[in-house]
């Protein structure tokens, strides 16, 4: 029976493996992000310590974190899955943005562009190839969370864990604890977001292309307000067609990019920008994730904040006006903001406690008024549902 299944499920594959489409030709101030070619784990260690401190991106070749051969056909993964239900994500365009109704706490106008689905592999799979077989535009892109499937535990213990947990431990992070499943579509998209992690990200099957922007670039990427369904999501959303009348800071913004092969490493720092595109259909990642320990402030305050922990104190200071003047009016807080800072009205609540906050991470005077109307111009006063 599994091998009738097997022969069912290569059978729809092989009717829909389209070519694969061309990688993007990125602006000439872009930065093609850096590869090394894994040879020991303590040659890694030695390369990826100061380049974690840094917070910069990195490819590695040949570490076969998984044995990325044997997923080239995904009949070996289907009968590892079978009947079990895995989260699938339907979306009229090739754009999948992300979201989080809970945390829409602003009370924001929203409507959901993304529909979820439970589905096995195979359902996902045949779903997929009828939708390229009648030229729909709709896509397809399955994301599971791995933890919890015990079905796969003959698999994990093929994965080379030597190397995902010596790195962590290595560059100061947490063990590595959540790695999540991706299989899209020709062509799906993520749009510009970031994550709150260290991601070691892995290139399983297919050819995916990737852009990333520094965390510190968090202005240049005009992210939706902190109250919204889609924060830490750009509204830039697609780098290749910015709409720099709405965003023209994003002009300033340096990408960096790469086209992932099967048996790619990538390691993503916390807080980078990034948005992938999938070449090849049926594209197969996985991400292992760790946290980030918190800056450690056991010395005091620094006499300087780095751009990264000043971009930090952004989110953290955006997140405490909400708390402190209600989340349902945070758009009017932040417009109420800066029409103090324009007016010079020093005594206004909301900029009061800016001031506080900022002299407390000792930036100057003559810079607060900048930083704080960075977060505001572009940002608030808009229509949201434009940009999702």
């Amino acid at each position: 029976q599994a091998q009738h299944f097997a022969g069912l499920l290569c059978a729809v594959m092989a009717a829909e493996a389209p070519a694969a489409l061309p990688g993007t030709s990125w602006p000439q101030s872009y930065k093609p992000i850096s590869r090394m070619r894994y040879e020991s784990v303590d040659k890694l260690i030695e390369v990826m310590k100061p380049l974690a401190a840094r917070g910069e991106p990195l490819i590695i070749e040949g570490t076969n974190v998984v044995d990325f051969r044997k997923w080239n056909d995904l009949s070996y993964l289907s009968s590892i899955l079978q009947d079990r239900k895995v989260l699938v994500k339907r979306s009229l365009s090739t754009k999948f943005r992300y979201f989080d109704l809970k945390r829409n706490i602003g009370g924001f106008d929203f409507k959901a562009p993304v529909k979820d689905e439970m589905r096995t592999l195979s359902e996902f799979l045949k779903e997929g190839s009828r939708l390229l077989e009648q030229g729909s535009s709709e896509r397809m892109y399955l994301q599971e969370t791995l933890s919890g499937h015990a079905e796969m535990a003959e698999e994990f213990v093929t994965w080379q864990w030597e190397i995902l947990v010596r790195v962590s431990a290595a560059c100061g992070w947490g063990l590595p604890d959540s790695n999540e499943l991706f299989i899209g579509m020709q062509g799906v998209e993520t749009p510009l977001h970031f994550d709150e992690r260290e991601n070691l990200f892995f290139q399983v099957r297919g050819e995916k292309e990737i852009v990333v922007f520094p965390f510190t670039d968090y202005c240049r990427l005009y992210p939706f307000p902190t109250t919204h369904a889609c924060d830490r999501q750009s509204m830039v959303g697609n780098p290749i067609q910015p709409d720099l009348e709405a965003f023209p800071r994003f002009s300033g913004a340096i990408g960096h990019y790469a086209r992932l092969k099967a048996g790619d490493l990538l390691y993503l720092p916390y807080g980078w920008w990034h948005w992938l595109r999938n070449l090849d259909h049926l594209a197969v990642s996985i991400s292992f994730w760790s946290t980030t320990p918190p800056a450690d402030l056991s010395q005091g305050v620094p006499e300087t904040f780095s751009e990264h922990m000043l971009t930090r104190v952004r989110r953290n200071l955006e997140t405490m006006i909400a708390s402190t003047h209600d989340p349902a009016r945070h758009n009017a807080s932040m417009l109420q903001l800066r029409s103090a800072l324009r007016n010079g009205c020093e005594k206004d609540p909301v900029l009061v406690q800016c001031r506080q906050l900022l002299a407390a991470v000792r930036m100057p005077p003559e810079k607060q008024d900048t930083f704080l109307l960075e977060m505001i111009d572009g940002r608030f006063g808009i229509d949201w549902n434009q940009h999702v």
